[in-house]
């Protein structure tokens, strides 16, 4: 389970990156930006989530000692 967290958020980074060189900052607030932003923002959401699941995993470690 570890390294599928770890593989999706790289991912998730990769994702994110990949977005950020795709946003016009001549018109920042500009339609064609949106797809991007909205790329952004889920990429954060899916590293909270993993983030969540490995403190999750390691409570789990914890409270089987």
């Amino acid at each position: 389970m570890k390294a599928l967290i770890y593989l999706v958020s790289i991912i998730a980074v990769s994702i994110i990156i990949f977005n950020m060189t795709q946003i016009n900052f001549e018109v920042l607030f500009s339609y064609e930006n949106f797809t991007s932003a909205v790329m952004i923002l889920a990429g954060f959401s899916c590293l909270i989530i993993m983030r969540i699941m490995f403190l999750n995993e390691k409570i789990k470690k914890i409270q089987k000692k």
